[in-house]
């Protein structure tokens, strides 16, 4: 029932063609069946001259001007078989035709909506998924419900439909031959259920194997430069041939299912075949059946037996499409992130953080403990610390990426939870450690969170991230392509286009994550003098590991063990006792060339 009501919600409007399909199937299914009665009538009826006693055919040989004319003129018997050929084919194009425009735009619909809800999903849940997995289900098991869509289902119900009615014609020629005609079906039946049991199981072994080998492909694709760097092709080969030999070996299971079942239902349908022509030229020459009635036998055999033999392997196929379908709902099930509920107050940069306690959701412990310290507006502040002390975390729960577990965070005043997320991710800024650029121009990566931004914007926040003169020096200057995430261009290059990316937006609050590490000292004073240049009252947060990109902030503070430590001015900090001064003393005897005391 799962699967109907997600088919349904998906096709919407297209029920009705799926209905058109169904009536054209049937149509094709008279065809079918009208063929070889109509051999029958021609050969017992109007060649040997045996009395008419089907209905439809006493009405047909009345329209044709009656069985003496058929015997004298044979040609109008042709016509007759060609016209039910003719709409045949047509039939089967229309089939065609509905099946594919069915398929295409549901899977379509499927797509868009699972990328949709994928978009708007929390940042905690694409950190626990593989992205490997998650795009393994956009398109494999996308198209595994379009292949069955594109012509199975019809197939289905074609298969049913054409055994019913046909056994039911053979019962009305001869009832004993009819029996033995149909004494395999519960057999192929049988053996078509116990293998779709089986086979939904390993379905997902596959779907799940083929999944991990597009995770480790796309992860090694994505680190080809550090792949390199550290000669670990070796070590990724033997990953990828690893998770391909999973793959590999999980498909061979499926054949084996699978040839089991094709085996196993060929030799029913066979023996079957074998047997209703054995025993029906048996019933022919003592006389008991026509010779017409015995081609019906033999012409209906085929079609109640194939099309019960596909439906087995439709039946398998249904079974993968219900995986797929579940692995599908698994995303879409996902609860998304509440983008529109809450306030939007003027933000201005004035920020309180207040006994804030985190804790990751698959952590043991808290990453910040009792955390409180007071920004404000206009502010520059540096966050520094070791790693693992809990710098990113501030900035998680600043942007509601994370929800804080206890205490409070305000700004200007308003607690952070009350804030709508839309609104306050577009009031606040962020420069990643690793900033991430897309396939496009320069000047597009700039103004992609704002594409109607002026060009002279653009240029302007180009000359704040002090990468506009190097901009100018490519041959096709904004133009220029960067490449799939930025891979043209050096470190700091991208991280000084993001920065642009990121003040164009005129936001109150301003993080910098780390992102300055890239660029030398000289570059770092600049790009901060610059940001500072434009606006008085921007507040702006600096995670840092150098100090020099801290001293210059109005206030300092340390992180340790999710704890502060320190808080203060570079002057105040460097005399007192502490991680700060470590590492300044570090920092300062390495930039002198000598050793730290």
């Amino acid at each position: 029932m799962k699967t109907i009501g997600f088919l349904k919600k998906y096709m919407g409007a297209l029920i009705w063609k799926q209905l058109a399909v169904f009536i054209i199937v049937l149509v094709y299914v008279a065809m079918n069946l009208f063929t070889p009665l109509m051999f029958s009538f021609l050969i017992d009826n109007v060649i040997h001259g045996q009395p008419v006693t089907s209905g439809l055919f006493v009405w047909l040989a009345a329209a044709l001007g009656g069985v003496a004319r058929l015997h004298d003129n044979l040609w109008i018997g042709g016509l007759v078989l060609v016209g039910a050929n003719i709409i045949l084919g047509l039939a089967i194009f229309l089939r065609g035709k509905l099946n594919s425009q069915i398929s295409e735009q549901t899977c379509e619909n499927i797509r868009n909506d699972l990328y949709d809800h994928m978009q708007l999903l929390p940042y905690s849940y694409h950190v626990r998924s593989q992205s490997g997995d998650l795009l393994q289900r956009c398109t494999s098991d996308v198209d595994t419900i379009r292949r069955f869509l594109a012509g199975q289902m019809a197939e289905m119900f074609y298969s049913i439909v054409i055994a019913v009615f046909a056994s039911w014609i053979l019962f009305g020629i001869d009832v004993r031959l009819a029996w033995y005609s149909i004494i395999s079906l519960p057999l192929v039946f049988g053996v078509s259920f116990y293998f779709f049991k089986r086979i939904q199981e390993t379905f997902r072994k596959v779907d799940e194997a083929e999944g991990e080998l597009t995770s480790v492909a796309q992860e090694n694709l994505s680190g080809l430069r550090v792949v390199r760097a550290f000669n670990r092709e070796r070590y990724e080969i033997e990953k990828y041939e690893e998770k391909n030999r999973k793959f590999t070996q999980a498909n061979f299971g499926l054949i084996r299912h699978l040839g089991t079942q094709w085996g196993s239902s060929d030799f029913l349908c066979m023996a079957q075949i074998g047997l209703t022509v054995v025993l029906g030229i048996y019933e022919a020459v003592a006389g008991r059946i026509t010779i017409g009635d015995l081609s019906v036998f033999i012409s209906y055999e085929s079609m109640i037996l194939y099309p019960m033999r596909s439906l087995g392997r439709i039946i398998s196929d249904m079974g993968r499409m219900n995986i797929s379908i579940e692995r599908i709902n698994e995303i879409l099930q996902e609860p998304v992130e509440d983008m529109e509920t809450g306030v939007t107050p003027p933000i201005h940069g004035d920020i309180d953080f207040k006994n804030v306690t985190f804790q990751y959701d698959d952590g043991t412990a808290p990453v910040l403990k009792d955390i409180s310290f007071h920004i404000n507006k206009g502010e520059t502040v540096a966050i520094m610390g070791p790693t693992g002390s809990g710098k990113s975390s501030l900035v998680h729960l600043l942007t509601r990426l994370y929800e804080y577990g206890s205490g409070s965070i305000k700004i200007d005043g308003v607690e952070l939870k009350t804030i709508q997320k839309r609104y306050l991710r577009r009031n606040i800024g962020i420069v990643l450690q690793e900033p991430y650029l897309f396939s496009k121009t320069i000047y597009d990566n700039i103004r992609i969170a704002n594409p109607a931004v002026p060009r002279k914007k653009v240029e302007q926040a180009a000359q704040v991230a002090a990468i506009r003169d190097v901009i100018m020096e490519f041959d096709q200057g904004y133009d220029t392509l960067v490449g799939e995430k930025g891979v043209t261009l050096s470190g700091g290059q991208k991280q000084r286009i993001a920065i642009a990316r990121t003040i164009i937006n005129d936001c109150p609050i301003l993080i910098f994550d780390d992102s300055l590490s890239a660029v030398d000292t000289e570059t770092d004073a600049a790009i901060r003098g610059a940001i500072k240049s434009l606006s008085k009252s921007l507040t702006t947060i600096i995670i840092a590991h150098r100090v020099s990109s801290a001293q210059s902030a109005d206030r300092i503070i340390v992180l340790e063990d999710g704890h502060i430590s320190e808080n203060g001015t570079h002057e105040q900090l460097v005399k007192r006792p502490g991680l700060y001064k470590r590492i300044y003393e570090i920092q300062t005897a390495l930039d002198n060339g000598g050793e730290a005391a």
